[in-house]
């Protein structure tokens, strides 16, 4: 009996997620944020949770969360939906939207997940690619958005893993451009000189903004991201989401930290300074080309092979990059976080 046969046929080509487990002095290959949280807060973090009732169900979807959320960024509570890490809210919209024959835009070079979530639920994928400096083709963008009469369109701002983002005035012009649910990934905005355009959820019913505290709040090991949508967008994706999925401890610390204004941004000033220290350093070097970024990574290309480059930075400095020359666009390059 071939198991594979019970399967989705859209999946049976596809291969897990995975990055390779290095031992390195210094990693730089996830865009995590290097700072975790300090000693005493972890602490005090963890002498509340302990008297709390583990044995109990968390809330459905962790209300607590999304008022405190909710009232940050200036939108409905109901508009908020938290989660367990901002890639399972790509699968949920995806899973409320896509289907067979479903037009999906999605900017080219991107974060990978995207795609994969289009072909799962096989959606019709329609690719724009950047420009040679690997810059939005903004106009191309506009263009194809425009053809779609029932869909998604998928951008990230700061976009993973050029670096690139869109201006609040592009992604107006995107809504109203558009009869798709255009989907924007915030994961990096904290990093960005360009604003959020969260609040556009409050006049967009076909906005829908994702947020994580992985990047800025250096939360990656905890599991926590959030999206917010119009009241009644968001309405109908409660309907495909999974309950629970925010445990106690996420939701707790989340909490906490947002609390901590000073703390968090303090570090987001410095992990900049960091990025533009190295990006101007970088520069100085013979056959070295480093790509303005937005984010707290950026993409660098020397001479050499890419793969020989990462190996030898690894191997001769324990340093542990991220080889992106498998993505489109990006033969030539590397990604380096701050």
């Amino acid at each position: 009996m071939d198991v594979k046969l019970n399967f989705r046929s859209s999946i049976l080509d596809l291969s897990p997620y995975a990055v390779s487990g290095y031992d390195a002095g210094v990693k730089l290959n996830q865009n995590e944020n290097p700072f975790d949280l300090p000693s005493d807060l972890k602490r005090e973090i963890i002498s509340e949770f302990y008297s709390m009732n583990w044995n109990r169900y968390p809330e459905v979807f962790s209300k607590k969360l999304s008022e405190k959320l909710s009232a940050i960024h200036g939108v409905y509570p109901e508009s908020i939906i938290a989660a367990n890490g901002s890639n399972e809210l790509i699968y949920t919209v995806g899973i409320s939207i896509i289907e067979s024959g479903v037009e999906v835009l999605i900017p080219q070079p991107t974060f990978y997940f995207f795609e994969k979530i289009a072909s799962i639920l096989n959606g019709k994928i329609i690719k724009v690619f950047a420009k040679p400096d690997l810059e939005f083709d903004e106009d191309s963008i506009l263009s194809e958005a425009k053809k779609i009469n029932r869909g998604l369109v998928i951008i990230g701002s700061p976009n993973n893993p050029t670096g690139k983002s869109f201006s609040n005035n592009f992604v107006r012009t995107l809504l109203e451009s558009t009869r798709a649910i255009v989907l924007l990934d915030e994961a990096y905005v904290e990093f960005s000189r360009n604003p959020s355009s969260i609040r556009l959820v409050n006049e967009y019913r076909n906005l829908i903004v994702l947020r994580t505290f992985s990047k800025a709040f250096s939360l990656a090991g905890l599991r926590i991201g959030y999206l917010a949508a119009h009241p009644d967008t968001a309405a109908e994706i409660m309907k495909v989401k999974i309950p629970f999925t925010v445990n106690r401890l996420s939701e707790f610390t989340a909490l906490k930290l947002l609390e901590h204004k000073k703390l968090v941004d303090d570090r987001i000033e410095f992990l900049k300074t960091q990025r533009d220290w190295m990006t101007a350093e970088l520069k100085k070097i013979k056959d070295v080309a480093v790509i303005p970024s937005d984010a707290n990574f950026f993409l660098f290309a020397t001479s050499r092979e890419p793969k020989k480059m990462f190996n030898d930075l690894l191997e001769r400095k324990s340093v542990l990059v991220r080889d992106v020359s498998n993505y489109p666009m990006l033969e030539r390059f590397l990604r380096v976080n701050a």
